[in-house]
């Protein structure tokens, strides 16, 4: 065989290929697919009871913490007040906490519930309390509540921490 025979036929032998390749066979689809069913809708769950909302669950109160290094003082202001709903203030190796509060009053963090008595107003914990860490550490809100129902719940921003570190200096 010649080159030009040799190449003449392997030509013709893939073209022939295309050729078959090409006339595959297209399936038809053997009956249209059945309409879907209407469906019926699900009945509407009863509403669940409203529940009270725990501390967590409850609005931050809506302020901002300031933080003044000359008197080693975190205050909690109200949006559209000047009075401070409640103020930090390192005095010695204690931190003050000034508020309208009075009596026991229940400090609720992410860490759990703690007592904090509030006597004209103020408290004093020691620098080195542990309620301390629980507000700065706490997940974003903690609150105080007195018995009688009144209850501000606030954010925790690094103001906080700041004056504690003040007073543990």
């Amino acid at each position: 065989m010649t080159g030009k025979q040799a190449g003449f036929r392997y030509g013709i032998g893939g073209a022939l290929m295309l050729i078959v390749a090409g006339c595959a066979a297209i399936p038809q689809p053997e009956a249209p697919p059945p309409a879907p069913r209407p469906v019926a809708p699900a009945p509407t769950p009863a509403p669940l009871p409203t529940s009270t909302k725990g501390w967590e669950d409850r609005a931050v109160d809506p302020g901002a913490w300031r933080y003044d290094a000359a008197s080693r003082t975190a205050a909690f202001v109200p949006t559209g007040s000047a009075n401070p709903l409640l103020t930090m203030t390192c005095s010695g190796e204690a931190i003050r906490m000034t508020s309208a509060l009075v009596g026991n009053v229940s400090l609720r963090t992410s860490a759990g519930t703690d007592q904090v008595r509030f006597e004209g107003g103020n408290a004093n914990l020691a620098a080195r309390d542990p309620r301390l860490d629980r507000i700065a550490f706490s997940r974003g809100r903690f609150a105080l509540e007195t018995p009688g129902g009144g209850a501000m719940t606030l954010p925790v921003q690094s103001e906080i921490g700041r004056v504690i570190e003040d007073c543990r200096g």
